[in-house]
């Protein structure tokens, strides 16, 4: 499958080997295209909830991700409620600080009604749906951080050099997108849920 630009890599270079031989980066970031391959082959769930944590506290802060997948069922769901109350505060604060003139209105609009409408499918339970969504808004958040630069070929290796972690995240978010353009049941609920909440709690981070 032809990778779209967005996620583009250095020329004759995976990004995964690009980011592997980075002499800066950390053995745990070199370990997360490891651990997220294990996540997405996980015969168990529990197999895939550990590489999760593993792979979240990779991107994330060490210790955090485990609320949003352990614990008594009233509890988990209460944490990942207040995970997406935060994630759409920051989106909200982003839009509106970066999109300030009149002109870009519609593109206010339209994101926010996006970021609205992923909240209310995740929370209906329309896990592919609110999977495919989130894809989308996360790459609509990628252009309003970074504009045009977002859609270069070269844009992972870009903000890899920013920050290892914004690299990897915009890594896994490319990979969310080849699985969202598969066949619908090619990709197991449980793993699109895992990952959207996943995509969220990372995003919630930056």
């Amino acid at each position: 499958m032809t990778r779209d630009p967005a996620f583009g890599h250095p020329i004759g270079m995976e990004f995964p080997e690009f980011a592997v031989e980075e002499r800066l980066v950390s053995d745990s970031e070199r370990d997360a295209f490891a651990v997220f391959s294990r996540m997405i082959s996980a015969t168990s769930a529990d197999e895939r909830t550990l590489a999760a944590i593993e792979f979240s506290d990779i991107l994330g802060n060490s210790g955090e991700f485990t609320q949003y997948v352990h614990g008594p069922a009233r509890e988990r769901l209460a944490n990942i409620d207040r995970l997406l109350k935060t994630f759409e505060e920051n989106v909200q604060l982003l839009v509106h600080k970066t999109w300030v003139e009149k002109s870009d209105e519609k593109h206010k609009e339209k994101l926010l009604e996006e970021l609205s409408a992923f909240e209310e499918e995740y929370k209906n339970s329309a896990v592919r749906s609110a999977f495919i969504r989130f894809v989308a808004l996360a790459r609509s958040i990628a252009h309003l951080l970074f504009g045009a630069q977002s859609n270069a070929a070269d844009f992972l290796v870009y903000c890899f050099r920013i920050d290892p972690k914004l690299g990897l995240f915009f890594w896994f978010l490319g990979e969310l997108e080849d699985q969202s353009q598969k066949e619908q049941g090619a990709v197991s609920d449980d793993l699109m849920n895992v990952e959207t909440i996943i995509g969220v709690y990372i995003l919630s981070c930056f």
